[in-house]
């Protein structure tokens, strides 16, 4: 169904358009935030008619797909809805996913809109060609969304899970963003010392911690989750890669939980290796911001 007036519903029929409003009604039942259950809503409606996002408001009088029932009690049982229809939106670009991957969240828009602002700083300051890695990848999202926002820049991401880096490759297709498959604790040695800027979503969550919604604890991959004592065990090694790829000046930009807008900083703080290292809250969450000293690289 494609939303066009052969497609409108016989009087007396339900309408997309109902059967959203249905579904939102549903979703905050289920204790889903009710701008969030509108978007889930949108986002499984839209798929089922066979739309884009942006076409979804000329099918709302059109008869309601039977599959938007199924997707709907998915989305119910908590299921994230990106996982349902195989694929994410952010900050307007379309990301595949696939079971296994890990759901990009509104939160990280925040260190990519900085990554963005610190970026087009340099372009302004003569650096051409800024070189930008994303350690734990992911489905690419920030590498592949800095790619499309600042051309200028050479991007390169690494993300451990096989399943996910594939993801991640076919999202970058046309971007020219690299990603490989490997260990971001061993990340680019051939960058040692001339990275401009890093970007990084590392697992952070303690080991016990069930603060989480369901659908990041039942859905996501343990393996970007779960991050020791403290959630910080994952979080120390990009420390320690971060300061040997980095350039002296260069800038950190790591997303970590709310719970740590003390902890990070002061780990940072502690080795030396830091001119500064601050941490602010982001709309769920934190980031750190923090920027290489003129120490020459250490691996230790």
């Amino acid at each position: 169904m494609t939303g066009t007036d052969t497609q409108r519903a016989d009087a007396g029929a339900r309408t997309v358009g109902a059967a959203l409003e249905e579904a939102v009604r549903r979703f905050v039942v289920a204790g889903i935030g009710e701008d969030a259950a509108r978007a889930d809503a949108r986002l499984l409606a839209a798929h089922a008619c066979g739309v884009g996002p942006d076409g979804l408001d000329g099918a709302l009088a059109s008869a309601v797909p039977p599959v938007f029932e199924e997707y709907v009690g998915r989305r119910e049982a908590r299921e994230p809805a990106e996982l349902i229809v195989g694929h994410a939106w952010f900050m307007g670009h379309r990301f595949e996913l696939a079971p296994g991957v890990f759901v990009p969240k509104p939160e990280t828009q925040e260190i990519v809109e900085e990554a963005i602002n610190k970026l087009r700083g340099l372009l302004l300051r003569g650096n051409t060609s800024p070189l930008v890695v994303d350690l734990c990848a992911g489905p690419g999202t920030m590498a592949v969304t800095i790619a499309r926002r600042v051309p200028e820049a050479r991007l390169y991401g690494i993300e451990l899970s096989q399943v996910a880096a594939r993801a991640a490759q076919r999202n970058a297709r046309g971007t020219g963003a690299c990603i490989v498959q490997g260990d971001a604790c061993e990340a680019f040695p051939e960058f040692d010392g001339t990275v401009d800027l890093i970007v990084t979503n590392p697992p952070y969550i303690p080991i016990g911690l069930r603060t989480s919604t369901p659908e990041v604890l039942k859905h996501d991959p343990p393996l970007a989750l779960w991050a020791g004592e403290g959630g910080l065990a994952m979080i120390r090694a990009m420390e320690r890669t971060a300061s040997r790829l980095l350039a002296p000046g260069g800038v950190l930009l790591l997303e970590h939980g709310h719970y740590q807008l003390e902890s990070v900083p002061r780990l940072f703080g502690g080795t030396g290796r830091w001119s500064s290292a601050e941490s602010r809250s982001t709309c769920n969450d934190g980031m750190l911001v923090a920027v290489r000293n003129s120490v020459p690289p250490q691996g230790g």
